[in-house]
């Protein structure tokens, strides 16, 4: 059975950008190192040499990042490919059985990891860089402050962590490594549509939104009161944020035994369709 990360080539175009990972990974990568239960671990050795592989790949592309240490395309795309499945721990507070980390052993290394990456994701990921050259060269050119990879939002914690993929120049984009484009439907709209409305203090400044098809090299965007249109809006963005925060932190008064207490959220996924719940009739 082959073994696909679909994060890999987020992260490898976070890097091409100038970024780091995102504080998701990081936080799978500490989760290893703490106390807090992860299934899927099999023995304690194990999640120590884990969390020591992660620690090592986070400096190895910090020192890449710095331009101390620059590596060649093939050694990024294996780094990137593995930090998928820390990010993993993050979003679902496990080591899930298809991860490659369950097969890990007390002499897990990182070396051992990226060597295990499959010959043919590094060259997925080589591929959809092709693809993504024109286009990300123009957001390359944008100046640091306006190139943010994997944001959080004022909201994110109501929804256990939700970071989005990118916000580039003011344009809300989320990456969608999909073989099949035109099943993309209601759920990754939605999804969209949440990450907007969690900047409840429009810290971001966001005026557009757009998937990023990456083995497709297509970018569909719309501005945001677009958007909010073709959604059946029939509130203020500012209304749609407050209400949206509402919804949530009432939802979760009346359900405390959901609060995350570990440092793994829970995975947001199915709290994003709240927005149903806001002020608009959908797509």
């Amino acid at each position: 059975m082959k073994m696909w990360a679909p994060h890999a080539i987020d992260f490898r175009l976070r890097l091409s950008l100038g970024c780091h990972l995102g504080p998701a990974v990081t936080h799978g990568v500490h989760a290893l190192g703490g106390g807090t239960p992860l299934p899927g671990v099999p023995r304690p050795e194990t999640r120590a040499v884990l969390h020591t592989a992660g620690q090592e790949l986070l400096a190895t592309v910090d020192a890449h990042l710095a331009g101390s240490q620059v590596l060649p395309e093939e050694d990024l795309g294996r780094l990137c490919f593995v930090a998928a499945f820390y990010k993993d721990i993050f979003r679902t507070g496990e080591v899930r059985r298809f991860s490659m980390l369950a097969d890990a052993t007390p002499t897990t290394s990182l070396d051992e990891l990226t060597a295990s990456v499959p010959v043919y994701a590094v060259d997925d990921i080589g591929r959809q860089m092709e693809l993504a050259e024109g286009l990300f060269e123009r957001f390359r050119a944008y100046p640091p402050p306006a190139r943010l990879c994997g944001p959080m939002f004022a909201g994110s914690q109501d929804l256990g962590g939700a970071d989005a993929d990118f916000i580039l120049g003011g344009l809300l984009l989320d990456c969608k490594a999909t073989t099949r484009p035109r099943r993309l439907g209601t759920e990754e709209i939605y999804q969209l549509a949440g990450y907007l409305l969690l900047d409840y203090d429009d810290r971001f400044g966001i005026n557009q939104v757009g998937s990023y098809l990456s083995r497709q090299g297509a970018l569909v965007t719309w501005h945001v009161q677009e958007f909010l249109q073709r959604l059946g809006a029939s509130y203020p963005l500012s209304v749609l944020r407050a209400r949206l925060r509402a919804h949530l932190r009432h939802a979760r008064a009346q359900h405390p035994s959901n609060r995350t207490e570990h440092s793994v959220p829970l995975p947001p996924t199915k709290s994003i369709n709240a927005t149903t719940q806001v002020g608009w009739r959908g797509p």
